[in-house]
């Protein structure tokens, strides 16, 4: 099998480091990008600790060695080498367009919890139930934009998921220049400062693994 772990452009080296299951790295050509991967025999890579950890070790040691990356997700993998530049030669013009958005970018990730809710009464109706639910969404969807837009607006592109639990009101990813990440960081504080009631939580900077096409590579 061949275990893909980024594409990149204008890649000056690998990175002194092994990657799954301890598997050397190598290098692939495919319409022009360049593909980091390793050889391993079965069928596909076991979940585990340690071979996250190895795949992330990897796209962290190329962040410097290429003019642009796509990291792929975690156990992607192909038959053999025909599966791999089958699988790339189809998509070749949308990595592309990828690389060219992610140039020079680093990716930063920014949660947003609320306080726990609070238990609805329990003689509260159904009806009054469900017009309590609709209003928290609707409340939560104002808020998420609130936070979201202003962030966005210092990036050069942008994803958010808006109550995915009760207490997780906002998780975005935001593509940044680094010579914005401190105006973006200041930001991040004063939104904090501007909703105390809320805990933020910001993460980075990361490769931009949001920002492949359809969210992976």
């Amino acid at each position: 099998m061949i275990y893909l772990y980024a594409i990149a452009e204008e890649l000056t080296g690998l990175p002194d480091v092994r990657g799954v299951d301890g598997a050397p790295l190598g290098r692939r050509s495919v319409e022009g990008l360049d593909l980091v991967v390793s050889e391993h025999d079965g069928a596909e890579v076991a979940a585990s600790e340690e071979a996250v950890l190895a795949h992330a070790r990897v796209v962290e040691g190329l962040v410097e060695r290429a003019d642009a990356l796509l990291p792929a997700r975690f156990g992607r993998g192909f038959r053999d080498e025909a599966a791999l530049r089958d699988a790339i030669e189809g998509r070749a013009a949308s990595l592309r367009d990828a690389l060219a958005q992610v140039r020079g970018c680093v990716e930063i990730g920014v949660r947003v919890l609320a306080a726990e809710p609070a238990p609805p009464p329990a003689t509260e109706s159904g009806r009054a139930y469900m017009e309590a639910r609709l209003a928290r969404s609707e409340e939560t969807e104002r808020l998420a934009r609130e936070l979201h837009e202003p962030l966005a607006a210092l990036a050069r592109a942008a994803t958010r998921t808006v109550g995915a639990t009760p207490r997780l009101l906002l998780s975005g990813a935001y593509l940044v220049e680094p010579g914005a990440l401190d105006a973006f960081r200041h930001r991040v504080e004063e939104l904090e400062a501007e909703h105390s009631e809320l805990t933020f939580v910001s993460t980075g900077p990361w490769p931009p693994y949001s920002f492949a096409p359809g969210g992976e590579t």
